[in-house]
């Protein structure tokens, strides 16, 4: 009997994808969203994200296969829920029901978890500090707040990102420490950063949903707690790119990412797994935005979803074209979406030749006509990079809505990121 019903489900699944294959590209995951994505199925995503599109997005099109319109843009120019208001957040997939009968799984409710989509949570709005971050505490008092990077290393030794470090962390307010840069092998973000925090740098550790699952995500924010990390970017992350491709995880996105965070913080249990915790991560979450993912209504969609995730600040990607920042903070601060997240403005510090070679390369990176005229024709493009970032610097000063400036260094000497800061008027 059992045998005979499993084929019969087996008929009905096959069935169903042939047929919804042929209307959707179906990819069987058995929890169908279609209904909360305009009839686009979400799925058909290279990174399977299921709740909008990666910072990786440029022109309209796919970050993975850039010759394709990425699916998100479509489900959002169709959907008028994903236009006006929050857009919903729905639940990763239960990998259990892949390659069953959506049908089935509807009917007898099995795919209710994952299709109906989470309730969004209530937040205390205090003024007060909600977490031990110093980061979080200048941003509450209204300073505007200086932020940089270093990279973990990919072997053993940390004395050169220490010294690194050592050189910027009096002049900064947090360091972001960055790890498995495309996909490649490193010590993980959230031990380098326990190295900073013992040198008494306010560290932002960075966690990224290639990289991670569900588990391995929340044993990371149980590391920081313990290590004193009171920071995490959430970070979709860059699709590998290397040969062979490894595979990639995407267990969650970006928002879900903030979601379990968020959760844990204000209701010390683990989502996913209902796990109670006597002493639960508590870290101030923050993410990425790209302003210049077009349409602008997408990217002001997106800090939405993410804002009632649980984000509570914003870096965003590098600025080249300060025009189309302008207009979208104009947009930010019509919403009123400054009230809820800390925005800071990621700015470049262009002063390696390579560097600027591979900006193209960057996923969600597109270099207006005038700044690339500006560095082609430069002699000096250290200097010239450093002249760009500290006029970036003052002028993001006077945007209304941004808490503070990200500086990117795209080259190896971090005593530049000193020359750009020096002399200039921070707000304090």
């Amino acid at each position: 009997m059992n045998i005979l019903k499993s084929g019969i489900l087996k008929s009905i699944a096959t069935s169903e994808a042939f047929v919804k294959g042929m209307m959707f590209d179906c990819r069987t995951c058995g929890q169908c969203v279609l209904t909360n994505t305009a009839m686009v199925c979400p799925m058909r995503c290279p990174k399977g994200l299921r709740n909008g599109p990666c910072g990786g997005t440029i022109g309209e099109k796919c970050e993975v296969y850039p010759d394709r319109k990425c699916v998100w843009i479509r489900i959002y120019k169709r959907s008028n829920q994903r236009k006006l208001g929050t857009p919903i957040l729905i639940s990763s997939p239960d990998s259990n029901l892949y390659h069953t009968s959506s049908v089935i799984n509807y009917l007898n409710g099995e795919d209710k978890p994952t299709r109906i989509p989470l309730k969004y949570l209530t937040f205390n709005q205090s003024e007060e500090c909600q977490t031990l971050s110093k980061l979080e505490c200048k941003l509450k008092q209204g300073q505007f707040v200086l932020t940089c990077e270093v990279r973990a290393p990919r072997e053993g030794d940390f004395s050169h990102m220490l010294n690194e470090a050592r050189l910027v962390g009096k002049s900064f307010d947090a360091i972001n420490v960055t790890a498995f840069l495309n996909g490649k092998p490193s010590l993980p973000s959230a031990l380098a950063a326990s190295k900073l925090v013992k040198e008494g740098i306010e560290a932002i550790s960075q966690a990224t949903c290639r990289d991670h699952t569900k588990t391995s995500f929340v044993a990371e924010l149980l590391q920081n707690k313990m290590s004193g990390v009171h920071n995490i970017l959430c970070l979709t992350g860059d699709s590998y790119t290397g040969t062979p491709k490894i595979k990639q995880v995407f267990d969650m996105d970006s928002s879900l990412m903030l979601y379990e965070a968020r959760h844990i913080r204000e209701k010390s249990e683990i989502n996913f797994t209902k796990y109670i915790l006597k002493d639960p991560p508590r870290l101030f979450l923050g993410a990425a935005i790209n302003p210049f993912t077009t349409p602008l209504f997408i990217p002001i969609q997106r800090l939405k979803q993410k804002a009632a995730a649980g984000a509570d600040f914003i870096q965003t990607q590098i600025i080249l074209n300060l025009p189309v920042f302008r207009n979208f903070m104009h947009r930010v601060v019509e919403e009123k979406l400054n009230e809820k997240l800390f925005i800071l403005a990621g700015v470049p510090v262009i002063i390696s030749k390579n560097a600027y070679k591979m900006l193209p390369n960057i996923p969600g990176v597109s270099i207006p006509p005038e700044i690339k005229k500006r560095f082609d024709n430069t002699q000096d493009i250290r200097q010239e990079g450093i002249g760009y970032a500290r006029e970036m610097l003052i002028e993001m000063q006077q945007i209304q809505g941004v808490s503070g400036v990200h500086l990117m260094l795209l080259g190896s000497d971090h005593s530049a990121l000193l020359e750009v800061i020096e002399g200039i008027y921070i707000k304090k």
